[in-house]
Formats: structure tokens, sequence, C-alpha cells
């Protein structure tokens, strides 16, 4: 009983950070607030482009531990939303 309570502890230690990671929740939202923004087509595509390849540094950053490229791609995300005047 005490094992599975320490390893039940253990589990929810390692995955808060990736709950509460504001990227998570913030890179679906950034990306249908592009979709429906009035910005030219070439630009947004461009946008795009750079929130798909952040999204995907983000997704590397928590599966292999990298602070590295969660910050780079929070720089991206962050880029992108102020663009949007969000």
């Amino acid at each position: 009983m005490r094992t599975l309570l320490l390893a039940s502890a253990l589990v929810v230690a390692i995955s808060a950070p990736a709950l509460a990671c504001r990227g998570t929740a913030e890179f679906p939202q950034a990306r249908a607030q592009l979709e429906q923004s009035n910005i030219l087509t070439e630009r947004k595509t461009e946008l795009m482009e750079q929130l798909s390849r952040g999204q995907s540094l983000h997704e590397q950053g928590h599966r292999q531990g990298d602070m590295g490229k969660l910050a780079e791609s929070l720089r991206i995300l962050d880029a992108i939303l102020a663009e949007l005047g969000r």
C-alpha cells in the first residue's frame, strides 16, 4: 500500500509541470485566433508555420525535459500573440 501511494505521488509530481504549462493550452488557442484573424493570407501562412514549429518544439521539450526547447517555443508563441494583439 505504501509503495502504491509513493508511486502515485511520484506520478503526480512528475506530470504536474506539464499540466500547468501555459503552452499546452495557449498553442491551440493561438491557432484558433490566428485562423479567425484578418491578417493577410501570406503573413497568416508564415505565422501558422511558426506556430506549428513552436508547438512541435514545445512537445519535444516536454518529452525530453529540455527547458531550452520549452523556452524557445514560448518565445515563438509570445511573438505570435503580440502580433495578434493579445
